[in-house]
């Protein structure tokens, strides 16, 4: 049951949507987490994951319906919002001239970190990125990339992490660490917000939601969307109740 002050701590949607132009992306989207939450989204490409993670960011703003994010209105993005916000796009969006310490302190002065050195010490250490803290970005593997950027949308550990194909193009080992990373975020009170087409990962999640022609369905634990479906994966329940495009 949500508390009385959900509203300032958690996430409430109630049938928002998106388009561009002429054509509506994504409409009545409705869900409340609350703190500790960690919520998958699945679904075929164009579906409106991608616009979900970036509303709830503040990048976006709705074309219907309403939304808050620890009270902010998400109708009305403010740098107040996205300070509670980290945000880690599928594209690498880190200064590729800059090595991996100066891009981390870069990342502390914009967010106006009050102990950024021990911020950045901090993140170094948490996600091992000791070996690499000197070497240019774009000098980097595709998996310490990723680690990189990763850090550099935690730093400030926010309340809200919102994350979009994040284990894209790493290997095993690397996404386990991924995902245990995730997992340990969300057990400290934080709400993690994952977009991914590796179903096996998603199955991780508590609870997904699934995207359908621009249509969301959830939240639900991912056996309840397998067992709707008649499947035995949640690859197959995905993929059974995917619209055919053609």
């Amino acid at each position: 049951m949500l508390s009385p002050d959900f509203k300032r701590e958690g996430i409430a949607v109630d049938r928002v949507g998106k388009r561009f132009g002429a054509r509506w992306v994504l409409r009545d989207l409705s869900f409340a987490l609350a703190p500790g939450a960690l919520l998958g989204l699945v679904g075929a490409n164009g579906g409106g994951k991608t616009t979900t993670l970036r509303m709830l960011a503040g990048l976006l703003r709705p074309d219907e319906g309403t939304g808050r994010v620890f009270g902010y209105d998400i109708a009305r993005p403010s740098n107040a919002l996205r300070r509670q916000v980290g945000y880690m796009s599928q594209r690498l969006s880190l200064y590729p001239e800059l090595s991996v310490a100066e891009n981390l302190s870069f990342r502390a002065r914009v967010l106006k970190l009050p102990r950024a050195r021990s911020a950045i010490a901090e993140s170094i250490d948490r996600l091992g990125l000791a070996p690499v803290t000197n070497i240019r970005f774009d000098r980097l593997s595709g998996g310490w990339a990723r680690k990189v950027q990763f850090a550099a949308a935690t730093i400030h550990r926010p309340k809200l992490l919102l994350l979009d194909e994040p284990t894209a193009g790493l290997d095993a080992a690397s996404r386990h660490i991924f995902w245990r990373w995730l997992t340990e975020f969300a057990s400290e009170g934080h709400i993690v917000i994952v977009s991914t087409h590796d179903l096996a990962e998603a199955e991780r999640c508590p609870a997904i939601l699934h995207y359908v022609a621009g249509k969301a369905e959830g939240p639900m634990s991912p056996s309840t969307l397998i067992g709707t479906a008649g499947c035995t994966t949640l690859e197959e329940a995905v993929l059974s109740m995917t619209a055919d495009p053609g």
